[in-house]
């Protein structure tokens, strides 16, 4: 089951950052969340039908700057109503420069024949998500005049 799993087309991860425009600041907490949510895929294997219940269980964010931060969600982009920052998955790097920071996902699912039990397919799929160019500057304090 594991090999039909693996040619199932999964829905690329696409890396959300905040602050947006492809810029950050050093020192700043910076805001990473992607989609990945559940679904159902039916095949036809040896003419019986099979469903897939896929689902992510795992998140790999690649900051870019050569860090790593492992989670089994998928993030959340920033909400005005929510500014805790604890509720985020976030990393705030050292240097200025420019980076790619992206997402991998890791799949796992769930198979039955026809209308029979759900078994646990015995292995994951992992994709990585494509790259997005992220500047990172440094701020300069400026003093404003009464």
């Amino acid at each position: 089951m594991l090999h039909a799993f693996q040619r199932v087309p999964l829905p690329l991860s696409e890396l959300s950052i905040q602050p947006p425009k492809g810029k950050t600041l050093v020192g700043l907490e910076t805001i990473f969340s992607t989609k990945a949510a559940p679904f159902t895929k039916t095949l036809t294997l040896l003419n019986r039908q099979v469903q897939l219940r896929i689902r992510p269980a795992s998140f790999v964010w690649h900051h870019g700057d050569g860090t790593t931060q492992q989670t089994d969600w998928a993030g959340k982009a920033w909400d005005h109503d929510s500014p805790d920052i604890d509720g985020y998955i976030t990393h705030v790097f050292e240097h200025a420069g420019t980076v790619r920071p992206s997402v991998e996902v890791t799949w796992e699912a769930d198979y039955r024949v026809g209308a029979g039990a759900w078994q646990p397919v015995n292995g994951t799929v992992t994709r990585q998500g494509p790259s997005t160019d992220l500047r990172i500057v440094e701020g300069q304090p400026v003093l404003n005049g009464y």
